[in-house]
């Protein structure tokens, strides 16, 4: 059984690699205009709560609207591997018996030319 790594493999790598990045920021930028929504909501917005509650809701009704992508971002951010992984597991699948039995030969027809070559050559010095 060969296996031939297919180049995409390594360009949907880079491409996952940059999706987590992106993850990332827009957690990190969420949690910015959260935390200063929350801040000024704290603040200012107590004062005339009662009167503006439909128009500026609360921080954890927002949180509440925004539940389900943020979990699912975050569920993503936890399960997706990383690049390093994502190579091991490329090399792991490439590893077979047949490889393996393979490069022994291979290996092993090398060390015997290796050797062949170092007794011409101790045999061409004398």
């Amino acid at each position: 059984m060969n296996y031939i790594i297919n180049p995409w493999v390594f360009y949907l790598l880079n491409i996952l690699e940059n999706v987590v990045s992106g993850i990332v920021i827009a957690l990190f930028i969420f949690g910015i205009v959260l935390a200063s929504y929350a801040i000024i909501w704290f603040v200012e917005l107590p004062t005339s709560y009662y009167d503006d509650e439909d128009k500026y809701p609360s921080p954890l009704a927002i949180v509440k609207k925004w539940k389900i992508p943020l979990i699912i971002c975050i569920v993503v951010l936890v399960l997706t591997p990383s690049k390093e992984t994502c190579y091991k597991m490329l090399i792991a699948s490439q590893v077979t018996t047949e490889n393996i039995e393979s490069a022994k030969e291979t290996v092993k027809e090398v060390a015997d030319y290796i050797v062949e070559s170092a007794k011409e050559i101790k045999e061409k010095t004398k």
